[in-house]
């Protein structure tokens, strides 16, 4: 039998107070940057004040956008955002958010300045870790390949949606990790890799460097960022933000090791070893699992996917104990695939006992905090059908 999904109805969890203190502050941030209808506004700050009131109602969507709702609309409409399944609510909240504001008429991102702050704040490290990835250059690809993996996990940490964790200011430490030698393989296998991107900005700009890594590695791969079509869980990467991530790189003072990794990572997309992709897929209240997935999860790939919202999504953000095998929990129809993720949410499998016993002993919260770091894969053939 499966474990039940995430929800909000339990006083403790995490989806609890992502409803009742991460979303007020998530609207609370839109109603002051954006500028919208007094109609809309007035709805937004009844967000703010009484969270556990919203409920699903209708969305104002484009005709291409509506369909991927309708099995939503159908099964929860009316229903309270608690007593929905928190990855399902999630989704509707910010395709709520998009509809409220204007997104959809407009073109404008309501989140768009959270994601310009992270890339200020982000500049200096950015710039750093482009110096170093230059330098590494010099060293044999595979230890090239290994760090960019590793700068694109611990990127992961950026999350605009949960601002407390950067502010807590701890370290983030790998609390699991495939050996080094099945992920190069994997990486290595050919001929695509397909990473599933999570934030913008500066994690977005490790996910490309990591692309580089991997082109410079393996010149017979080639790879794809997969990006959401539309804003959704404040900073998720969109071809949007690849604009204006360009065009912030560009404007950087003294960032000369950013600039020049940049140029050579834009060559590499003029002449297709990097691709972009958008899927729409992404914004709709669907887990990997769903039947519209599955034409993308071809046998010849080798998907990465980065953070949270990913992992959870693959693995339907159920109950799981921490300790079921990645094979039997992922729900998802995946090729050969490596999960990099920094933990900021309570859907966790495959990972073995006695790592769980310490860190529970250690850190009572360890898979909200942001603290704990882990890199997973399933080989071909290994996920449950």
């Amino acid at each position: 039998m499966l474990p039940p999904p995430l929800d909000s109805r339990t006083a403790r969890s995490f989806a609890r107070l992502t409803l009742v203190q991460r979303v007020p502050a998530i609207v609370a941030s839109v109603v002051e940057a954006v500028v919208i209808p007094a109609g809309a506004r007035a709805r937004l700050e009844e967000a703010v004040a009484r969270p556990l009131e919203l409920l699903v109602r209708p969305l104002q969507l484009p005709p291409e956008e509506a369909p991927r709702w309708e099995e939503f609309l159908a099964a929860y409409q009316g229903e309270h955002l608690a007593a929905v399944p928190f990855f399902l609510w999630e989704a509707y909240l910010y395709a709520w958010l998009l509809a409220e504001t204007g997104y959809y008429e407009t073109g404008v991102d309501p989140f768009a300045a959270a994601k310009r702050q992270d890339f200020a704040s982000s500049l200096q490290s950015m710039d750093q870790a482009s110096r170093t990835a230059l330098e590494a250059d010099a060293q044999p690809s595979r230890h090239a390949l290994q760090a960019s993996v590793v700068r694109s996990l611990l990127a992961n940490l950026a999350d605009s949606s949960y601002p407390e964790i950067q502010a807590g200011g701890g370290a983030t430490a790998t609390l699991y990790a495939e050996q080094w030698d099945t992920l190069e393989g994997l990486l290595l296998a050919g001929p695509r890799v397909r990473i599933l991107t999570d934030n913008a900005m500066s994690e977005l700009w490790y996910d490309l460097l990591l692309a580089r890594a991997l082109a410079r590695a393996a010149p017979a791969v080639r790879v794809e960022l997969v990006l959401r079509r539309h804003p959704m869980f404040v900073s998720d990467a969109t071809p949007a933000d690849v604009v204006a991530l360009w065009d912030l790189i560009d404007g950087a003072p003294g960032a000369v090791s950013l600039a020049r990794a940049a140029a050579e990572v834009r060559s590499l997309m003029e002449c297709g070893r990097i691709d972009l992709r958008a899927w729409a897929e992404l914004n709709a209240p669907w887990h990997l699992s769903a039947p519209a997935f599955r034409p993308f999860f071809e046998p010849d790939v080798t998907f990465v996917l980065k953070g949270d919202v990913n992992f959870r999504r693959a693995l339907e953000d159920r109950a799981w104990s921490a300790t079921t095998p990645l094979e039997q929990a992922c729900r998802a129809p995946l090729p050969r695939t490596i999960f990099l993720r920094v933990l900021k949410s309570e859907c966790v499998a495959g990972l073995p006992a006695d790592v769980v016993e310490r860190v529970e002993r250690a850190d009572p919260d360890w898979r909200i905090n942001g603290k704990h770091a882990t890199v997973q894969a399933l080989q071909p053939d290994a996920v449950s059908r």
